[in-house]
């Protein structure tokens, strides 16, 4: 299942599950890593789906390091031209684009970028701009100053989950952080953190479907409402009882949401 590809120079690596006529790409927030899209990747190549769920450059098992020992260019700017290019690449013109958090900030940026390759797109638990992130932005960079990344990741993960996630799910989100080149995540934080796509999204003309979770405190429902009213005819469902990780917090009301938006004509 697992799958590598040199995509703009840098080698990726996903999840993959081929052979469906649509495909699908799962693109996961700043704190995770593909691992975390499981549940859907085997909901939807069940149901005849491609399904690819992506490490982005610099998380998990795609490439961090150039080979001087630097780290790999980040921007979402290049995160949007992977997915782009990896699309096209896996012999598809076209797929559903999936987001939590970060992940829906490259969405935006997609449509910023006005990639072709966007066919329907789910921006899960994310936001257009952030009232907060002048606050949130040096906030990881203070933390690893005083402790390392898993324990900071042991402090943070629980809050993007439900109070009473089972502790497998909530250990291996924890792993998932953790193991994080801890330079490509923190650039990977300032350029999630740092976007403002209001402008952008009025003239957003593909279909979308907005998710929240009912107890996100990181990216509240209040944020997903305002992609809402920006983008036009976009949808929203929001989850109850699920955190900012809400695929994992209600794998089966998450499948059931973005499967009905895919499959709706």
């Amino acid at each position: 299942m697992l799958e590598r590809k040199i995509i703009r120079g840098i080698e990726l690596a996903f999840d993959w599950v081929g052979g469906g006529r649509e495909l699908i790409v799962f693109i996961h927030g700043v704190g995770a890593d593909r691992h975390g899209w499981a549940p859907q990747v085997e909901y939807f190549s069940q149901r005849g789906f491609s399904v690819a769920a992506i490490d982005m450059r610099g998380t998990g098992d795609s490439q961090a390091r150039e080979a001087s020992g630097k780290a790999v260019p980040i921007s979402i700017a290049d995160f949007a031209l992977d997915v782009h290019q990896l699309i096209l690449e896996l012999g598809y013109d076209r797929a559903h684009w999936v987001g939590n958090s970060m992940g829906g900030v490259i969405i935006q940026e997609a449509f910023r970028q006005s990639l072709a390759t966007i066919d329907r797109a789910v921006l899960c638990n994310t936001f257009a701009f952030h009232l907060e992130s002048a606050a949130i932005l040096p906030r990881p960079g203070n933390a690893l100053k005083t402790k390392s990344l898993a324990e900071f990741a042991a402090e943070r993960i629980p809050f993007a989950h439900r109070p009473d996630i089972s502790a497998d799910i909530l250990k291996d989100s924890i792993r998932a952080m953790s193991s994080k080149d801890v330079e490509t995540y923190l650039l990977s934080w300032r350029e999630t953190w740092s976007q403002d796509y209001r402008g952008t999204l009025p003239s957003v003309g593909t279909p979308t479907l907005i998710v929240t979770g009912s107890l996100d405190k990181i990216t509240p429902p209040a944020l997903g409402l305002e992609i809402r009213g920006l983008i036009p005819s976009a949808q929203y469902y929001e989850i109850a009882n699920a955190s900012h990780l809400s695929n994992l917090d209600q794998p089966e009301e998450f499948n059931r949401v973005v499967s009905g938006f895919i499959s709706s004509t």
